[in-house]
């Protein structure tokens, strides 16, 4: 029987990883704090390890004879400067030093973001890269770009990545790229579908229009299994950026990591229409807000988590991620190597996600 330890599985991701590896017939075996919510995995067989990523114990008690470690666990958000390193870094650090000690260790294939590689990257005419198709003057980012991340989330995620790389030959280690996941359960989009729904409104940061990538977590489920089982392995200089010759910018081997995308990126503007046709409207009204009214939000979310011990919808790291763009990035090398065809097909899957908060009563 195949047996698998999970970090994050009671979040939105690892949830539906979880549900997927259980209804397959797998063990699953899941890292959870005392507090969590474990009440959407209550009806599968899972097992849960109780810690956290600081936990070195409960860690080597999750990996403890499994073939595989998916580590989704880690923070979007940071209550106070230094949080992202601490836990997306540090903890990332932990368990995979805990799986290389292991008497059988796993493969271990860890969720970072597109965050942690950076925007689309210029398109090179040296290379012939302007035949490409082009979205505001940049093309989709590839597992050969040496990363380039922008805000402290995504150097977080790189930093993390790097420690994997230093222990790529004490462990076989896949690393995973999503950009913007939706699905069903993914609470820090709902606001944008309640916008959708009760006004027809749709909120665009700053003044231009950018492309985003989005994968739908089923797919990105699709991709990280099918990493697990065949995907390639990091090597010690899977990042380590070398110049090329045909390009002005430089480029890194990329072994070991994939991107999992729908093929086509779509604008943020058509994100919300999409939405609101879900809803039986012609579509949404776009309202566009000002870089300094984003950068604005931002600083008073700063204010808030300094006073309030809140975490805001927005602060300046959502801020600066916000006003960058676009956040793009290519299917190619997950479909070639991985076997993972993702339909471009974003439209049903919006309208389906759309119609199961409705149905949860998420959007009341």
């Amino acid at each position: 029987m195949d047996s698998y330890f999970i970090t994050g599985a009671t979040g939105f991701i690892g949830c539906a990883l979880a549900r997927r590896l259980a209804e397959s017939g797998a063990r699953v075996r899941c890292l959870a704090r005392p507090n969590s919510n474990r009440e959407r995995l209550k009806n599968f067989n899972v097992e849960f390890v109780e810690g956290d990523l600081d936990d070195m114990n409960a860690l080597a008690k999750g990996v403890e004879g499994v073939q595989g470690v998916f580590h989704l666990a880690g923070l979007t958000r940071e209550m106070k400067s230094g949080d992202f390193m601490r836990v997306n870094c540090g903890g990332t650090l932990n368990l995979a030093q805990i799986c290389a000690r292991a008497l059988r260790r796993p493969v271990m294939v860890t969720v970072s973001s597109l965050a942690g590689a950076g925007v689309g990257v210029k398109a090179d005419a040296l290379s012939g890269e302007t035949q490409e198709r082009i979205y505001e003057g940049k093309r989709r980012r590839r597992e050969t770009d040496a990363p380039r991340p922008i805000s402290p989330y995504g150097r977080s995620k790189f930093a993390a990545e790097n420690n994997l790389q230093q222990l790529a030959n004490e462990l076989p280690i896949t690393v995973v790229r999503p950009p913007y996941v939706f699905g069903e359960g993914d609470v820090a989009s709902r606001q944008l579908y309640v916008m959708a729904k009760k006004r027809g409104n749709f909120v665009i940061p700053g003044w231009r229009d950018r492309h985003y990538s989005f994968v739908y977590v089923e797919d990105l489920v699709d991709v990280l299994i099918a990493a697990m089982r065949q995907g390639e392995r990091l090597t010690t200089t899977s990042l380590t950026p070398v110049a090329d010759p045909r390009s002005a910018t430089p480029v890194c081997s990329g072994k070991g990591i994939y991107f999992a995308t729908a093929p086509d990126p779509i604008l943020f503007s058509e994100y919300g229409k999409i939405v609101g046709r879900a809803f039986g409207r012609k579509g949404a009204r776009v309202f566009r807000v000002p870089p300094v009214g984003v950068l604005g939000a931002g600083v008073v979310g700063e204010v808030r988590k300094a006073w309030f011990k809140s975490a805001p919808a927005v602060d300046l790291n959502k801020a600066v991620e916000a006003l960058s763009g676009p956040w793009i990035c290519s299917a190619a090398k997950t479909e070639k190597e991985l076997g993972v065809a993702i339909s471009p097909d974003l439209e049903s899957k919006f309208r389906r996600v759309a119609l199961w908060y409705e149905n949860q009563g998420w959007l009341n």
